[in-house]
C-alpha cells in the first residue's frame, strides 16, 4: 500500500502522522505531498522526512481551493502511480492507530475484488460528538464486512460515498477517469455517480486528531481565533493502541459502531471530552457570534 499524506505549515502534526506510519506499517510506502509550507519549523521537519521518504512540494499557490492545493496534489498522487494497488489518503493532521497487518491488507484487497463498484474505504473512528441521530445511520452491511452511512436526505453532506481521509485502488479510480475536484461535497457527488457507498472498515485504523489548528489557506475570523484559544487547539497525538485494545476492537458486537473515545487514549492530557475538530463546534455562542460576525462582513461589502 502507498501512503499519501498532504501537508501545509503544521510541521508537528505532519511529523507525528509520518511516525505513526512508520511504526504502524513500516514496510509500506510514504509519499509526502507538501502544498508550499512556508513556516520555518514544517520546511526543516520535511527536509528530515525527505531523509527517509519521497517528498514532493507544490511551489505555486494558483488554485482557487479554499483546501489550498490538496486536490491539485491528490490528483498528481493518483496519476503517479504506476502499478495497480491499494493507495490510503491521509493529511498532516491525521495518524495511524494501531499496527496494519496482514488481515487489515487481506479484507481491504478483498472488498475491492469482491466488489467491482466499490471506490472508497474510510479507515477512521466516528466521533464521539456527532449526534446520535447520524450515528444511527451507520448500519453494518453483512455481506460487505462495513458499515455504511445510511443518508436518505436531500440535504448535501459528504462521507455516505467519499472522505478525503480514504483507502482506494488507483485502477479503481483511473478505470472511471476520476479527477478530482476542489470541494469535499463535489467529490462525493462524483463517487456518488460511480461507486457503492463508501464502506466504513469494521475495524478502524486512522484517525484525525482533536482539535487541530486550521492552516490550510483558511482565513480565520476573529471568531474563529478565539474559539481556537477557548477550546485550546494544539498539538493532541494519539497512543498507539496495544494489543488488548486492538482485540477489543476486533471482537465487539457489528451493532456497536467504532467511537474514537471508546478506544484511543491521547499522549498528552488536559483536553475535555467529547473531542472536537471544529473549535466553532462545542459551544453555541460561538457559533452564532460566528453567523453575527459573518452578516456584518457581507453588509459591509453591500455599503
Amino acid at each position: 500500500m502507498i501512503f499519501f499524506v498532504f501537508s501545509y505549515n503544521r510541521g508537528p502534526h505532519l511529523k507525528n502522522c509520518i511516525e505513526s506510519i512508520e511504526t504502524c506499517a513500516p514496510d509500506h510506502q510514504v509519499i509526502v505531498y507538501d502544498d508550499a509550507s512556508n513556516d520555518p519549523e514544517t520546511q526543516q521537519i520535511l527536509r528530515d522526512i525527505e531523509t527517509r521518504h519521497e517528498v514532493r512540494r507544490r511551489d505555486d499557490k494558483a488554485s482557487g481551493d479554499q483546501h489550498g492545493a490538496l486536490y491539485t496534489n491528490m490528483q498528481r498522487a493518483i496519476e503517479s502511480v504506476e502499478d495497480d494497488c491499494l493507495i490510503c489518503f491521509l493529511q498532516d493532521d491525521t495518524q495511524l492507530v494501531r499496527q496494519i497487518d496482514e488481515q487489515d491488507l487481506q479484507f481491504m484487497e478483498g472488498y475491492f475484488e469482491k466488489f467491482p463498484s466499490g471506490g472508497f474505504l474510510a479507515p477512521v473512528f466516528q466521533k464521539r460528538i456527532t449526534r446520535q441521530r447520524t450515528l444511527d445511520r451507520f448500519v453494518y452491511y453483512e455481506d460487505r464486512g462495513v458499515y455504511v452511512c445510511e443518508h436518505r436526505s436531500r440535504k448535501q453532506v459528504a462521507g455516505v460515498y467519499y472522505s478525503d481521509i480514504s483507502v482506494t485502488r488507483s485502477d479503481r479510480l483511473k478505470a472511471v477517469n476520476w479527477r478530482f475536484v476542489p470541494g469535499e461535497f463535489e467529490n462525493e457527488q462524483q463517487a456518488k455517480e460511480n461507486f457503492l457507498e463508501m464502506g466504513y472498515m469494521y475495524a478502524p485504523f486512522a484517525m484525525w486528531l482533536p482539535n487541530p489548528p486550521a492552516y490550510r489557506n483558511k482565513k480565520k475570523s476573529f471568531t474563529f481565533r478565539l474559539a481556537e484559544i477557548v477550546n485550546q487547539a494544539g498539538f493532541y497525538p494519539f497512543r498507539i493502541m496495544g494489543e488488548q485494545s486492538v482485540k477489543a476492537l476486533r471482537t465487539r458486537p457489528t451493532q456497536q459502531v467504532p467511537i474514537a473515545e471508546d478506544y484511543l487514549r491521547i499522549a498528552v492530557g488536559g483536553l475535555k471530552s467529547p473531542w472536537i475538530y471544529d473549535p466553532l463546534r462545542r459551544y453555541r455562542l460561538l457559533r452564532k457570534l460566528a453567523k453575527l460576525e459573518d452578516f456584518l462582513k457581507k453588509l459591509t461589502r453591500k455599503s
